[in-house]
C-alpha cells in the first residue's frame, strides 16, 4: 500500500522508513495543518504518533529488561526527538514482531486521517511517503 505524493508547503508529512524487507525502523512527522489547537486532523496524527512512541518504548523497557530506574538504557535500541511539529523515531537494535504489529497499525491510522483528508476534499492536510532504506543503527 504505497501512496506517495509531491511535497507541499503545508500541512503535515510524514516518512515513514522502512528495510529491504519491508519492515518499518522509523519515522519522522513535521509541520502542521490548521488552526492551532483546534485541528483535529493534528490532533489524530499527533495522537497516533506519540502513542505508538510511548508504546515502543514500554515494549523495549519489558523485552530488553529495563527498570524505570534505568530508563537511559532504552536509547540503545530507541531513539528519538520531539520539539513543537516535529517528531523523529529510529529503532535501532533489531525488529520484532511487536515492534512491527504497533508501527503497522499507526500507519494505518495515520492513512485513515489521510483518506479522510481526501474525501473531505483537502488532500493537503497530511501527506505520507513510505520509503524503502536500510535500516540506520
Amino acid at each position: 500500500m504505497r501512496r506517495d505524493r509531491q511535497p507541499v508547503d503545508n500541512g503535515i508529512e510524514i516518512k515513514v522508513y522502512r528495510n529491504k524487507e519491508g519492515k518499518i525502523w522509523g519515522y519522522t512527522v513535521a509541520g502542521h495543518y490548521g488552526e492551532r489547537g483546534s485541528s483535529i486532523v493534528c490532533a489524530g496524527v499527533s495522537t497516533l504518533v506519540q502513542t505508538t512512541l510511548k508504546g515502543l518504548g514500554e515494549h523495549l523497557m519489558r523485552m530488553n529488561n529495563i527498570s524505570e530506574d534505568n530508563v537511559d538504557e532504552l536509547s540503545h535500541y530507541l531513539k528519538y526527538r520531539i520539539a513543537p511539529g516535529d517528531l523523529q523515531v529510529k529503532l535501532t537494535g533489531a525488529l520484532d514482531d511487536i515492534t512491527d504489529a504497533l508501527l503497522e497499525t499507526m500507519l494505518i491510522g495515520l492513512y485513515d486521517i489521510y483518506d479522510s483528508c481526501v474525501r473531505e476534499n483537502d488532500p493537503d492536510g497530511v501527506h505520507i511517503y513510505e520509503i524503502q532504506q536500510d535500516q540506520e543503527v
